[in-house]
């Protein structure tokens, strides 16, 4: 088994709702006491040209992790409206690499979410996003 099939245990495949993050990933969550977790296995096909995860693919899993913890508990969609995000290291091919997070504020049509990428005790990326709340269609 390839480092890119080991996922850690309890975390599922949140698959067939988002074509790009399906193509980008494959992004992972597992709900626990903790709370929701969000993670993904770092592989080749994820990094530049000098062997670390893109800083684009880190910005896509930190906006799937908003969109995730936005949506954790609600029965509704939402978009992100902004997302601003602070690089703190680098992942290398082979790493997990997991969000946590919380929704700091809903209001009627708004979440505002921070959260945070690490490995391990490593911190990544922080995050702070705002999410359009919708109304699932009937």
């Amino acid at each position: 088994m390839t480092h890119e099939l080991q996922v850690p245990e309890g975390f599922k495949h949140y698959s067939g709702v988002s074509p790009a993050e399906d193509n980008v990933g494959p992004f992972y969550y597992r709900k626990d006491s903790d709370g929701l977790r969000v993670g993904f296995r770092v592989g080749a096909k994820h990094c530049n040209g000098m062997g670390a995860l893109h800083g684009g693919v880190l910005l896509c899993f930190g906006d799937y992790a908003a969109t995730m913890f936005t949506l954790s508990g609600v029965k509704e969609n939402c978009l992100t409206i902004s997302f601003n995000a602070d690089f703190m290291a680098g992942v290398k091919d082979g790493e997990w690499l997991e969000a946590t997070g919380e929704v700091v504020k809903r209001t009627g049509s708004l979440s505002f979410v921070r959260g945070q990428l690490h490995v391990e005790d490593r911190q990544v990326l922080v995050f702070q996003a705002v999410m359009r709340r919708l109304k699932k269609p009937d």
